[in-house]
């Protein structure tokens, strides 16, 4: 607790009755003094805020989809549990787009299983490409060793002939049998020419269906992502309550039209536990520095005047809030609503304790407003004048004596309210009488005053 800070302002020379505290001389000069008694007591501090009460979690229920409200499970007050269904749309619609998904996907299955088909014939006639480019290019060394052995033939025939050894019937044999092992050996290149061909159209077909299984395969993704949107849309004409909690607020009808396109249209308001709920006051900024969390809070409302109801600070929010050039800050107030009576909305008028002592030594607020007369004023400053300058948190006390006569007194000061003020070191005791005014009647029976006023303000 911070030192109580006494701020003091004087305000003097107003004749007549002021405040209720009175001193008057008599033709005698005796004077009568008001006294009340120091106490033993409890002394509470507080701060008065107003807001509104709320529930501590509400969740808005709204529609990610546009259509018609087929049926609505739940109304106002109704208690709900998360997960259960509490409204449906027309899902005709959702059906059809399911059911269309579903044959597209199918037909894109169909798809990229014909070119897995195709792929595999192509396969096996790469498979026969290759081997007919085995046996035509062995098919081509045969028919060379039969060109050779041909020519060398010939050779031999022609020069037998020269030599008039064999006649020119034979050299013509050899030289078409050369010709035709010649005659061979081209045909045998271009049936190898003709299956590295074959060999070369079939990669192509297979680059080709490369990119055709590529794109079937690509639909494929695509109609099974369809199929899975149109199965969370069919899902979703089905709404349900995200949390455990009760219906307060129902925002649509059976049969209405509800569109949603840049945001969710709202369903139902659900409050998670209307037996815990909070209270956003808002505390002025020359009394937000003694607020903190965990202190005990009172408050009414207007539906029940007799009643009081207490809550504690949960959190004291630092973004403040300003309207008119008046300065605030949120203070949220956690309150048990077991019996259900406090309601959403309701307007709380609430008084935060920021000060609560039970059983201390108080001083009755009225002896701050008491000035001693002229000859104990003289007194007073020649007892502080020894005693040394009063701290911040120390206060001048004036009691009436056992003998009747005004005494002076000093005491430190702790939290105060508008009626007392906590004493924690002082000259005083419990049954002390502390003198809070003057009074007296004059000889002739006319009353006569000369009073003055002190006001004063403890900041804690």
């Amino acid at each position: 607790m911070k030192k109580a800070i006494l701020l003091i302002v004087l305000l003097i020379g107003i004749p007549g009755a002021i405040a209720g505290w009175y001193f008057t001389r008599s033709a005698n000069g005796k004077t009568t003094y008001s006294t009340e008694e120091i106490t033993i007591g409890n002394i509470r501090n507080f701060i008065s805020a107003s807001g509104s009460l709320a529930a501590i979690t509400t969740v808005e229920v709204g529609s990610q989809l546009s259509g018609n409200i087929e049926k609505l499970y739940a109304d106002f007050n109704d208690e709900v549990k998360a997960g259960q269904l509490v409204a449906q749309l027309e899902d005709s619609t959702y059906k059809a787009q399911l059911l269309q998904a579903k044959a597209n996907l199918e037909s894109a299955r169909a798809t990229e299983l014909g070119i897995e088909a195709q792929s595999k014939n192509l396969k096996a006639s790469l498979l026969t490409a290759k081997a007919e480019i085995q046996v035509s290019r062995a098919n081509i060394r045969k028919a060379e060793v039969a060109v050779e052995d041909a020519e060398r033939n010939y050779r031999r025939n022609k020069e037998l002939f020269e030599r008039k050894l064999i006649a020119e019937s034979d050299k013509d044999s050899a030289q078409t049998a050369l010709e035709s092992q010649k005659a061979s050996l081209e045909a045998v290149k271009a049936q190898h020419e003709s299956a590295k061909a074959k060999e070369m159209a079939i990669m192509a077909q297979f680059e080709s269906l490369d990119a055709d299984r590529s794109g079937a395969q690509a639909r494929v993704r695509q109609m099974e992502a369809q199929l899975s949107v149109s199965q969370i849309n069919l899902d979703r004409t089905s709404i349900y309550s995200p949390i455990d909690g009760v219906v307060i607020s129902r925002a649509v009808d059976e049969g209405q039209t509800v569109a949603a396109s840049l945001q969710a249209p709202k369903l139902f308001v659900i409050a998670q536990d209307l037996k815990k709920m909070q209270i956003d006051t808002a505390v002025d900024e020359a009394d937000i520095g003694v607020v903190k969390a965990g202190q005990k809070v009172t408050f009414t409302v207007d539906a029940y005047r007799n009643r009081t109801f207490n809550g504690v600070v949960e959190q004291v929010r630092l973004s403040p809030q300003e309207t008119s050039n008046v300065v605030t800050y949120s203070v949220m107030v956690t309150v048990d609503n077991n019996d259900l009576a406090l309601k959403p909305g309701m307007t709380a008028n609430a008084e935060i304790v920021t000060g609560d002592r039970e059983g201390v030594l108080r001083l009755p607020g009225k002896a701050l407003y008491f000035k001693a007369p002229d000859e104990l004023a003289r007194h007073s400053k020649e007892l502080r004048a020894e005693k040394g300058q009063l701290a911040t948190d120390t206060l001048p006390v004036w009691i009436l004596n056992k003998s009747g006569k005004p005494q002076y007194k000093t005491a430190k000061i702790g939290i105060s309210n508008q009626d007392y003020i906590e004493i924690l070191d002082s000259e005083l005791k419990e049954g002390d009488l502390a003198i809070v005014g003057v009074q007296g009647v004059v000889s002739n029976g006319s009353s006569a005053a000369n009073t003055s006023r002190r006001r004063a303000t403890i900041r804690l």
